[in-house]
């Protein structure tokens, strides 16, 4: 990567973000960067998920009699250790078309299948707004992040945003009328995926970007699609009701998978709750961890756009490194 001219912007516990100026690596492919390469250094317990084979190893260390120092220096790394990590954002190209992709499909679960994500990573890639976060001079990697927005209305004749558009308007069962207003108009749907272990932390510098990115661009509305989990309890008659049907399991609690959409519903001025049209994984509630399961779900956050930098600041505010 070229040559980085940090801008200091410290944070109140010390950690900081830094803004700096970065040109791709040589590689095959043009790339059009806007100088982003913003380095944040959110404070996590883990860092980003290991692949199978990593988690699968098992580590050997050597035991040395003569000498107690380094078994007491592998013995104090526990699992309660707190691990800096540093991320660089850059602007998505093509050599991250295939992880876009893959990302793509948290974002419609098991109905994923439904949609063209190829078509929908070759958007998301083609725009001149968006973000994904690599490690720290990793450009040519696989994100593990990224975000942007999707305008409904200036690319309405793309097959895969008509679906989008009728898949929601289809799915606002209680207020069908209400969305398909907000569909018909300039709204964005905001697209923000992660693997499992990166910190939230990420997620406001992200929209800072874009947001300077949009500059005057102001959409009416922000679509929110946030993954969540339904917790399954069971019950004694839970087996068999009458006529040896099995009963439904009762919802005992909602959860947000990702942190920072407990925030985003405070400023959603249209929500509703639906489940996939295909239904892949049956959360059973008896199982053999204990008497629960979980059904993953989606909660529709629709923010008006006027709401929307309240919302960043509130993100700041909660999320701060």
């Amino acid at each position: 990567m070229g040559d980085k001219h940090d801008k200091g912007e410290s944070s109140s516990d010390g950690e900081e973000f830094r803004r700096s100026g970065s040109e791709e690596k040589e590689h095959t492919e043009t790339v059009d960067k806007k100088n982003k390469g913003k380095k944040v250094q959110p404070t996590s317990d883990a860092s980003p998920e290991p692949s199978d084979a990593e988690s699968d190893a098992e580590p050997e260390a050597e035991h040395d009699s003569s000498s107690d120092s380094d078994s007491d220096s592998v013995s104090s790394v526990g699992s309660n250790e707190i691990v800096n990590v540093d991320f660089e954002f850059f602007d998505p190209h093509t050599g991250d078309f295939h992880a876009i992709k893959r990302l793509l499909q948290n974002t419609f679960g098991d109905d994923s299948d439904d949609f063209n994500l190829s078509e929908l990573a070759d958007l998301c890639i083609s725009q001149p707004h968006g973000t994904t976060v690599k490690m720290d001079d990793e450009a040519t990697s696989d994100p593990y992040a990224f975000l942007t927005a999707i305008s409904l209305q200036d690319h309405a004749g793309l097959e895969v945003v008509a679906k989008i558009r009728g898949y929601l308007e289809n799915k606002a069962k209680g207020c069908r009328a209400l969305v398909g207003r907000v569909l018909q108009g300039d709204a964005a749907l905001v697209i923000s995926e992660r693997i499992v272990n990166m910190p939230p932390q990420i997620v406001p510098p992200m929209l800072r970007m874009l947001v300077d990115e949009l500059a005057d661009r102001r959409f009416s509305h922000y679509i929110v699609l946030a993954p969540m989990y339904h917790e399954v309890e069971a019950s004694d008659d839970d087996e068999e009701g009458e006529g040896g049907r099995r009963k439904k399991p009762r919802v005992a609690l909602d959860a947000y998978v990702h942190a920072e959409d407990e925030f985003v519903e405070e400023f959603a001025e249209i929500k509703f709750d639906y489940r996939f049209s295909r239904m892949k994984r049956v959360a059973e509630a008896r199982n053999s961890f204990g008497d629960a399961g979980i059904a993953p779900s989606r909660r529709c956050l629709i923010v008006k756009g006027d709401r929307f930098p309240a919302l960043l600041e509130r993100l700041n505010e909660v999320l701060a490194p």
